[in-house]
């Protein structure tokens, strides 16, 4: 098994929550437009009023894990610039 660093794990949760957010993100918006097809879909279990619910409540989850992806991507960035 691979010793992951504790920086390398928060990376990962981070990379993982934010396409997980995004997945969810995109049916929440597709379950609003395309409502009678993901209710079928989801045996009704994701109606368009829920699914409103979740894709308004998503935008700050998203915008915060965006700005930390991208703060750890130019981390890594720099680290490869600058040498030491």
């Amino acid at each position: 098994m691979k010793n992951i660093s504790n920086p390398d794990l928060v990376k990962r949760i981070i990379y993982w929550s934010l396409l997980i957010v995004i997945v969810i993100y995109l049916v929440a918006g597709f379950g609003i437009t395309e409502f009678r097809t993901v209710e079928a879909l989801s045996f009704g279990l994701l109606t368009k009023s829920l699914a409103f619910k979740i894709h308004n409540n998503l935008w700050i989850p998203f915008i915060v894990l965006l700005v930390l992806h991208i703060f750890f991507a130019l981390i890594k960035k720099r680290r490869k610039i600058v040498p030491g």
